[in-house]
């Protein structure tokens, strides 16, 4: 494995009370041209309540102030999946030198290493090495670390030597303003009034906030309707829903439109003809399915969840930077009946 540097994608993000010391953490981390004191970062918080989102609008930052400096971004199961591959192959050591250099490590869903003493002794060592030649790193969890109850403890000690920050689910004003933050931004024609009903029957996280807003524009195209008080109270009530798909269904869409196979996609290929169909079909049935992320993983042979986590972040970054990947992603929905032709 050679070296090689990621770029950092802008994406939008709106500070709220409920960010704002995970946040400061972060940015004082990736903000500073020296070695910041302490060098690493804990963020703890409920799935989907905007620490991956957090940690991306302030990565640029850090590549805009260490432009030649590596680091990696990855989920827990992947580091997991690596060292298994390198372990493997005989080429631990080579695996171990490109990690223990980076200047910057962020490995999220740290959970997901429960009970795999040996990958967690393996994480222990390179965050060692890391921190030793002044680099720094950023974990995420659904959890503290105390409540990591099958770790190894001088893991859980390196998490407690850093800033622990937890992130609270959003209250109701928070909520409201988010709403009219992404209604904004996706330019969606839904008045305050209508935010505000939602940000008061919705107690749900940032993501679930951010799905819902998209539903309920899918079924006003498709029903061909004003967003109104009464067409969101009906939507709120689930008198309205999107038309109902499946995994199974999205996934044959995206292989007539990649040109690919079921099994394929279902493989465990890992060339970029098949990487980027596969995900796509992850990120639709994500957000056009109701199917957690588990049962996603299981349809696409994958052991773990976070893999499908991963798939939708990737997906939803290309997005915003190719023309052409949208364009296909609209043909896909088109051919599903999720937007009128």
């Amino acid at each position: 494995m050679s070296k090689s540097r990621q770029s950092a994608t802008v994406r939008p993000f709106k500070i709220f009370n409920e960010y704002q010391y995970a946040f400061t953490a972060v940015s004082q981390l990736l903000q500073s041209a020296d070695v910041p004191d302490p060098q690493l970062v804990y963020i703890y918080g409920p799935s989907g309540c905007g620490k991956s989102a957090l940690i991306n609008s302030l990565l640029p930052d850090f590549v805009a102030l260490h432009p030649n400096a590596d680091w990696n971004s990855m989920t827990a199961s992947e580091f997991a999946a690596k060292y298994a591959v390198a372990s493997k192959n005989k080429k631990i050591a080579t695996f171990q030198q490109k990690l223990r250099e980076l200047k910057l490590l962020v490995l999220e869903d740290i959970h997901s290493l429960e009970n795999r003493m040996h990958t967690q002794l393996e994480l222990l060592s390179t965050l060692d090495a890391i921190l030793k030649q002044g680099g720094t790193a950023i974990i995420t969890s659904t959890r503290p670390p105390g409540e990591l109850i099958h770790f190894q403890k001088k893991l859980i000690n390196r998490f407690h030597g850093g800033v622990c920050a937890g992130i609270a689910p959003l209250k109701y004003q928070s909520r409201l303003e988010l709403l009219k933050f992404l209604a904004d931004f996706e330019q969606i024609p839904i008045k305050e009034k209508e935010l505000t009903l939602i940000a008061q029957q919705k107690e749900c996280s940032p993501r679930e906030l951010s799905a819902l807003l998209n539903q309920l524009q899918t079924v006003s195209r498709i029903q061909q309707k004003r967003i109104d008080g009464r067409f969101v109270q009906e939507f709120l009530d689930g008198n309205l829903t999107p038309p109902r798909t499946s995994t199974a269904k999205i996934t044959r869409v995206v292989c007539r439109e990649f040109k690919t196979s079921l099994a394929q996609i279902r493989s465990a290929n890992r060339s970029q003809q098949i990487v980027l169909p596969r995900q796509c079909a992850m990120f639709l049935s994500r957000e056009l399915t109701g199917e957690s992320l588990a049962n996603i993983a299981n349809y696409f042979n994958r052991k773990n969840h976070s893999t499908v986590i991963h798939a939708c972040r990737q997906i939803q970054n290309d997005l915003e930077k190719s023309p052409g990947l949208r364009q296909q992603i609209s043909r896909i929905k088109q051919q599903l009946g999720v937007y009128p032709l």
